[in-house]
């Protein structure tokens, strides 16, 4: 994955990116359909979500998905330093052209789910990165996994997502828009949202609008909660949606060695109830007995995590 630097003309003097469709128009470009490529054209938008990133100048930014550089200057402008990661070749041939080279961005061709956040942390001498973007619907679950999965290294990480994403992570029990994402999100991180944008702010125009979400990693308590038996339990009820528990889990509970009527009683969990209407911490009462049970079966098994 080559780097090269592309940047602002100095902290003190904030440069405004190119529009994106003048931009695409001279260096001979199209928005990819494949990828889902919509480009921010509103700068008042752009403006409001590095507000909603809010870099303090000790922070180390990693950009998802800079295209041209609607929000990489401002950030810039205000973090420590900014690695802008962009996998499209063509956007980071008019990325370098159009703005040259200066110090507070560092510009990567490469895959941003491939990146070592560890290596940029301690190659810029923090702890942590904070994540941001305007993801493509393609990469948006993999790059919220990515904050989750790197938790250690990631203070933060705030994002442009699909409204319908946006309800998803934000929804609570007995909702429509509540599934599996919002349980497994919720359980690893906070989210909240910071505000809607119109389709109308972006080049070309999307069919749907876009929120901006912020979601703090944090860890599970050690010894509480498996995570692995919680994403099998989550998955399993969400898998027979709208179908009770009892029958949802009856296969959790059988390669447990127990039942589903044992499992009720160490849960607690009214297992005739459907998982939709499962909070986090009741789906973790569920995931916390199955593996009592398992460990009553298997004393070995007491300390092992799920795959």
């Amino acid at each position: 994955m080559g780097a090269a630097h592309a940047a602002v003309a100095g902290k003190g003097a904030p440069m405004e990116p190119t529009s994106a469709r003048a931009l695409l128009a001279k260096y001979g470009l199209a928005p990819s359909r494949e990828r889902g490529q919509s480009f921010l054209s509103d700068p008042n938008v752009a403006r409001k979500v590095v507000d909603a990133v809010d870099p303090r100048g000790d922070e180390i930014v990693v950009e998802i998905g800079p295209g041209l550089g609607a929000i990489t200057f401002g950030l810039a402008e205000r973090a420590a330093h900014v690695v802008a990661v962009e996998y499209d070749a063509g956007l980071v041939r008019a990325f370098r052209e159009e703005y040259g080279s200066a110090d507070g961005i560092t510009l990567v061709h490469g895959d941003a789910l491939d990146l070592d956040l560890r290596g940029i942390a301690e190659s810029h001498g923090v702890g942590e990165v904070v994540l941001a973007g305007n993801l493509p619907y393609s990469i948006t679950s993999p790059a919220i996994g990515l904050a989750i999965e790197a938790r250690e290294r990631v203070g933060r990480a705030v994002f442009m997502v699909q409204k319908e994403v946006a309800d998803r992570l934000l929804s609570e029990p007995g909702a429509r828009d509540y599934s599996a994402l919002t349980a497994i999100v919720r359980f690893h991180a906070s989210v909240r949202a910071h505000f809607p944008v119109r389709g109308t702010c972006f080049h070309p125009r999307p069919a749907v609008d876009s929120m901006v979400v912020e979601i703090e990693p944090r860890t599970p308590d050690e010894g509480d909660v498996d995570p692995g038996l919680y994403s099998k339990v989550v998955h399993a009820a969400f898998g027979t949606r709208r179908k009770m528990l009892r029958r949802a889990l009856a296969r959790l509970a059988r390669e447990a060695g127990t039942s589903v009527g044992a499992l009720e009683v160490e849960s607690g969990i009214d297992l005739t109830r459907r998982g939709e209407t499962l909070s986090v911490e009741e789906f973790g009462s569920l995931a916390r007995a199955l593996g009592s049970e398992r460990a009553r079966r298997d004393p070995k098994a007491t300390n092992a995590r799920s795959d």
